[in-house]
């Protein structure tokens, strides 16, 4: 179609190509926060995951030391230690994971709660002080007087729990 010398011809073309190229960058956005929001869920559980095992050390359910069990832990979950400290039985674990403008971090805390006077597993004292040899700490469950449950160990964790529930 012709308007007064100048063709229509291509302008769809133009036009369709920005479309494109709008749709284009309003996906690479959406991928791009879709990938951060993934760094950001994965480094908080290895955060998480690291101040558990601190935690852990801390009480003597682990052998070795909080910040380096921690540091071992988040290196398995694919981040790094920023900073590790360690107060009574509670750790406080900064995990890091990238660098630069896609740097991620997360902070965990593990632990008793506040106040607590004394540590348990399955109404079990545990810890550093723990009158129990660590190989010997178990706790009787028992359901029904005539059908008695199993005798659980503070290392089956998922294991017994599930046993108890069935």
């Amino acid at each position: 179609m012709t308007v007064r010398g100048r063709t229509d011809r291509g302008s769809v073309t133009v036009l369709l190509a920005a479309v494109l190229g709008v749709g284009t960058a309003v996906a690479a956005v959406g991928l791009a926060a879709a990938g951060h929001r993934v760094s950001v869920v994965r480094v908080q559980a290895a955060a998480d995951a690291a101040a558990l095992a601190a935690a852990a050390a801390l009480v003597g359910l682990v052998p070795g030391e909080p910040c380096a069990q921690a540091s071992v832990v988040a290196r398995a979950g694919g981040a790094t230690v920023s900073s590790c400290t360690t107060v009574d039985a509670r750790a406080r674990v900064t995990a890091s994971t990238g660098g630069g403008a896609f740097a991620v971090s997360a902070v965990a805390v593990a632990g008793p709660p506040s106040g607590a006077r004394r540590l348990g597993v399955y109404g079990v004292h545990v810890g550093p002080r723990s009158s129990v040899p660590r190989s010997t700490r178990t706790a009787r469950h028992t359901g029904d007087v005539a059908r008695p449950g199993p005798t659980c160990t503070i290392d089956q964790g998922d294991t017994c729990q599930a046993r108890r529930s069935s």
